[in-house]
């Protein structure tokens, strides 16, 4: 099978989105970046996590922030989106919050805050986008919240 190459002689793109490998949020995941955020071209890593990923690493050389290191080093990104999600496992999931998705989100908020600070002592100058993906209408959607 033979599919059109879109993107011969092209090696920069606008940013890297880190997420969680949770099968459930990534597809909604490329549609928020794409829709919602407008970025078209971006590396798209996945680690267990996504912001604990960046947070349980101990210098830039751990895998999770090499993940970050050569979109923004190779491919010159200049945004570095990372998208927690409801029911993470990385983290034990909703259980570990008994049912109360108000503290569930303020920890990933927290959590992504972290992370961005991580992020930042490496690339400084680097726009940072945190998302966290909320399961709202019974499970029946998702919803991005944009985390300052």
């Amino acid at each position: 099978m033979k599919i059109p190459f879109d993107y011969k002689g092209v090696h920069v793109c606008d940013a890297v989105v880190l997420c969680c490998i949770d099968f459930r949020f990534w597809k909604e995941t490329i549609k928020f970046v794409e829709e919602e955020l407008g970025i078209k071209t971006y590396d798209f890593p996945k680690m267990p996590g996504a912001a604990k990923a960046i947070n349980d690493c101990l210098s830039e050389v751990d895998v999770p922030m090499k993940c970050i290191g050569v979109p923004c080093d190779l491919h010159h990104a200049q945004k570095i989106v990372i998208v927690n999600h409801a029911d993470c496992g990385a983290y034990g999931g909703s259980n570990e919050f008994k049912g109360d998705i108000e503290a569930e989100q303020k920890f990933h908020e927290g959590e992504l805050q972290r992370a961005k600070e991580k992020i930042l002592k490496y690339y400084p100058g680097k726009e940072i986008i945190l998302a966290y993906a909320k399961l709202v209408d019974g499970g029946e959607n998702v919803e991005f919240v944009m985390v300052d």
